[in-house]
């Protein structure tokens, strides 16, 4: 609806997605750094209020310049918000649930995005897409507000805890919740001091930048998928443009039904000392997503149909392992539990900004050769950059 109202062509569609990437692939390393020095609940909020106003103010804009530099600015706030979401939800949840976390949060971002697809057209098509754009930034900078009260509140009543605070037998301390411990035993946020050596260490390790690399290709595969399929279906496949859009919505109903999955399985692979089946599940995820992107080029709809559900199926696998294993890379391997945050926000920072060229070159292949060709080099990328996880060892 956006590039028929402002007469513009699938090469601009590109441009505005790429400008998306950029914007959150660039700020994952800044993000996970603020998040290790002033609390991942603070960062997450900052990031949500970002991504709301922005995008309110895209439902404004008169030019396409405009719209590009608020893309960028949404990717700017989800960067924020997405590696701290991630903490956030795995330290609830506790250890040898990482998976599962992970999976539950993946779910969570699909859900809202099929929330957003079809409430998103419902309302397009009853006030137009520029109310909807707004609507929905004003439904985001509201639960940005009710997140700082909430903080707010949780503070105060920490503080008053504090001033009333009772003297405890000398064996409390063996006998309170372990999660009690846990909390108090952790480093206060304003004495943590960043160090260049430790953000090296994480940034520039090889087992991260593999997991970074793998997350690229599904990443690849799955921004393909979401940004060209229903206008490949309306106009190469004459598929109606309602009926088109919920084609392309399959994919995220699959992901928020399967990734809690993906993560329990991924919990329960990887319970064996020294197993390398996490990376080879990834691998196969990957591998069913390319052959999957690679169908599309045959240009018919019940094959499309099927293999949207198994790219749906197998990207949960795709999301949830990168993450938790640069998670786990950081916790276990480099022993950096502060930059935990950091870990999740650099392969998915890889990932994103690696991924900004792609929707580029797909919209001029098409341009120039038509769809069937872009869908097999899509799918071909894929798997180029997730093969490279099968040299990862944890």
């Amino acid at each position: 609806m956006i590039l028929i109202d402002s007469k513009q062509d699938i090469s601009s569609l590109g441009i505005i997605t790429a400008s998306f990437l950029i914007g959150i692939g660039v700020f994952q390393v800044p993000a996970g750094i603020l998040a290790a020095k002033y609390s991942p609940k603070k960062i997450a909020i900052s990031g949500i209020m970002i991504l709301s106003v922005a995008s309110f103010l895209s439902g404004l804009v008169t030019e396409l310049f405009q719209m590009v530099v608020l893309r960028f600015l949404v990717g700017v706030g989800m960067a924020l918000f997405f590696g701290p979401s991630v903490i956030l939800i795995s330290t609830y949840l506790g250890k040898g649930s990482e998976g599962l976390g992970m999976g539950i949060l993946n779910s969570a971002h699909s859900l809202g995005g099929i929330i957003g697809l079809f409430g998103w057209i419902i309302i397009a098509q009853i006030v137009g897409w520029r109310a909807s754009l707004m609507i929905s930034g004003i439904l985001g900078i509201i639960s940005g507000l009710f997140l700082i009260h909430g903080l707010r509140q949780k503070k105060h009543q920490q503080d008053k805890d504090k001033n009333y605070r009772q003297p405890h037998h000398i064996l409390y301390n063996d006998l309170k919740p372990p999660d009690q411990n846990h909390k108090e035993q952790k480093i206060h946020q304003q004495d943590f001091k960043v160090k260049l050596s430790d953000l090296k260490l994480v940034l520039i390790n090889k087992s991260m930048i593999i997991v970074g690399l793998s997350l690229l290709g599904v990443q690849i595969g799955w921004n393909l998928v979401s940004t060209f399929i229903v206008l490949f279906l309306k106009n190469n496949l004459h598929v109606d443009p309602s009926f088109a859009g919920l084609i392309g919505g399959l994919a995220l109903i699959f992901n928020v039904i399967f990734a809690p999955i993906f993560g329990r399985i991924y919990d329960r692979t990887t319970k064996i000392h020294n197993s390398n089946r996490g990376s080879l599940l990834l691998l196969l995820c990957g591998i069913f997503i390319s052959v999957n992107i690679v169908f599309f080029s045959l240009e018919n709809t019940y094959i499309i149909v099927l293999s949207i559900v198994m790219i749906g199926i197998f990207a949960s696998g795709g999301f949830v392992i990168p993450y938790t294993k640069a998670r786990e890379i950081s916790l276990l391997k480099l022993k950096q539990p502060h930059y935990e945050t950091l870990a999740v926000s650099f392969v998915n920072g890889l990932s994103l900004l690696g991924a900004f060229w792609v929707p580029l070159l797909f919209s001029n292949i098409v341009k120039y050769f038509d769809y069937p060709v872009a869908w097999l080099v899509g799918g071909v990328l894929t798997l180029i950059f997730i093969i490279p996880i099968v040299k990862l060892k944890i």
